[in-house]
């Protein structure tokens, strides 16, 4: 079993989970988010991004290997 930066069960998920699950700078997401190749809701002064839609974000960007554990 994988073990997740993030509940299982979590439907939103914060720049930082994204990264530390993607193992990336948070800059990064955030650059995916304001180019919108990443769909996100600002919540105050965080961004968070839908689970379906990092997941529909890494298959077609070639994280097929990684979307498969969301």
């Amino acid at each position: 079993m994988v073990d997740l930066p993030f509940p299982a069960d979590a439907t939103y998920l914060r720049v930082r989970e994204i990264a530390t699950y993607l193992r990336i700078d948070v800059k990064t997401v955030r650059r995916w988010i304001i180019a919108k190749a990443l769909p996100a809701t600002r919540v105050g002064r965080d961004w968070r991004v839908h689970r379906a839609d990092l997941k529909a974000y890494l298959l077609a960007n070639g994280g097929e290997a990684i979307a498969h554990v969301l």
